[in-house]
């Protein structure tokens, strides 16, 4: 039983710096790499996705467009973002902020879940 409760204290831990991580990686790319590429979008016509979303979500949608390689997950079908558009206005420094965002939130949904399944069947 030790065990478990050390193990739920270190996941909890990360969870919560995850958590943070996430935040404060969501409002850095937000404003610093999706509204610089989302107005080159706009200016040549490209951008379907403001006009969905409020600031909110998209920001998933312009990291993960960013992130990931062109694959059957991340290709030009995808009737919000075309990561093929998306991806001629980026630069070093958004491919860094979206790596940091994904991997943080990534990293904090799963040590979520894994601290969730280990606190229940501890339980």
């Amino acid at each position: 039983m030790k065990e478990v409760q050390l193990e739920n204290f270190w996941l909890g831990d990360l969870f919560a710096i995850l958590l943070i991580s996430t935040v404060i990686s969501w409002l850095i790319f937000a404003q610093f790499s999706m509204r610089p590429i989302e107005k080159k979008m706009q200016a040549s016509n490209k951008d379907k996705i403001s006009q969905w979303d409020g600031p909110g979500w998209r920001v998933m949608w312009y990291a993960w467009a960013i992130f990931l390689p062109i694959c059957g997950f991340n290709n030009s079908r995808d009737p919000l973002l075309d990561p093929v558009e998306v991806k001629k206005h980026v630069s070093r420094k958004d491919r860094i902020l979206a790596a940091w965002f994904f991997i943080s939130i990534t990293g904090m949904v799963l040590s979520g879940l894994i601290g969730s399944y280990i606190w229940k069947s501890a339980g």
